[in-house]
């Protein structure tokens, strides 16, 4: 059959428009969960189940931590008011499934990391909030200064979290045997190792030390300082919508750059209107720009800062010195302290 030219135009034509209708679909789809957000006037952040400094009740009876922070930040960067946020308190096994299906806007919730979750589970993690690492907690009184004299040990792990597989390599590495209680909630696990069932709990530092805050008899408990691994705690988008990524990302590193550069809840609204700093203009968006490549107001640094204060603000408050957990920083210091915490240049 001979092709004239006239029908070579008609299936170019044709196919240039099914390109456009295809290109215009992929974008309405990658800004689907954005605008979501705004039609429905509030951002669904699934978030723990009273886990302390991350996501517990606090004496108001309003959840409080440093992934609470989080979720308030974006959904002041987003919508202009960090109250605007519907909090979806979830399993550690169910958490990713309720980000794949699109139940959840953000997941912040003490999670690590890792290849799997980001190429099997439908996550995309922003930079950091909190780096922990892997350990065990004993009672005093089992007379163990070392994870590696725990053999033999029953140990407590929860269910769908990276502790299982850590807990495994560790006494697999040292030809050690252990028996596993692996139960499905934190408060579970609480009442399984404070009630006798477990000579070892194991998990990360920030965790332990929360359910040994909890508890109230923190001198009858050792919590081991030396790391099995490292466990970068981020909070996550679900894959596939590049602009929520891009501000979700962003929110973190605004975080963080607005500690570095001295920009507290108690100053942002005199350094919006006084301070002559290039890098302060910039990033309060007195210096007009890094709004309008997210697709926000160029103050949304701003607004976070306003609710909730920069990086370490919000560490003290919920992990830090002015917390139940007293934790150091440590790790979580900025890197211009010998810490790992960083932000990328807001530019």
């Amino acid at each position: 059959m001979k092709i004239t030219n006239t029908l070579k135009l008609g299936i170019l034509a044709c196919a240039t428009a099914l390109m456009g209708a295809t290109a215009f679909t992929g974008a309405a789809q990658a800004g689907s969960a954005l605008d979501a957000i705004k039609s429905r006037g509030t951002l669904i952040c699934g978030v723990g189940q009273a886990v302390p400094g991350f996501s517990a009740p606090a004496a108001n009876g309003e959840l409080a931590g440093i992934d609470i922070d989080y979720c308030k930040s974006m959904a002041a960067a987003i919508l202009g008011d960090s109250s605007k946020v519907t909090y979806r308190q979830t399993s550690y096994s169910e958490r990713f499934v309720l980000l794949s299906s699109g139940e959840i806007d953000v997941l912040a919730h003490d999670t690590t990391t890792t290849l799997n979750r980001e190429g099997a589970q439908s996550a995309r993690f922003t930079s950091p909030n909190y780096f922990d690492g892997y350990t065990f907690m004993v009672p005093k009184s089992l007379g163990v200064d070392s994870p590696d004299k725990l053999a033999d040990a029953t140990v407590c792990i929860l269910q769908g979290s990276t502790f299982e597989v850590n807990t495994e390599n560790f006494f697999k590495s040292r030809g050690m045997k252990y028996t596993p209680l692996v139960l499905s909630a934190w408060e579970q696990l609480d009442a399984a190792f404070f009630g006798g069932r477990c000579d070892a709990f194991g998990g990360n530092y920030g965790n332990l030390a929360g359910s040994r805050a909890g508890n109230g008899n923190v001198d009858d408990y050792i919590i081991f300082p030396n790391f099995i691994t490292l466990e970068p705690y981020a909070p996550a988008v679900k894959s596939g919508d590049e602009q929520l990524f891009l501000i979700a990302r962003w929110v973190m590193f605004a975080l963080v750059e607005a500690e570095r550069l001295g920009i507290t809840q108690a100053n942002v609204a005199d350094l919006v209107k006084n301070s002559v700093d290039p890098e302060v203009k910039q990033i309060l968006g007195a210096t007009a720009g890094n709004g309008k490549d997210l697709g926000l107001s160029d103050d949304w640094v701003v607004k976070i800062v306003s609710a909730v204060g920069n990086y370490g603000e919000s560490f003290e408050r919920n992990l830090g010195k002015a917390s139940p957990l007293k934790l150091d920083r440590g790790l979580n210091d900025l890197w211009t302290k010998g810490g790992l915490m960083y932000a990328a240049p807001l530019r």
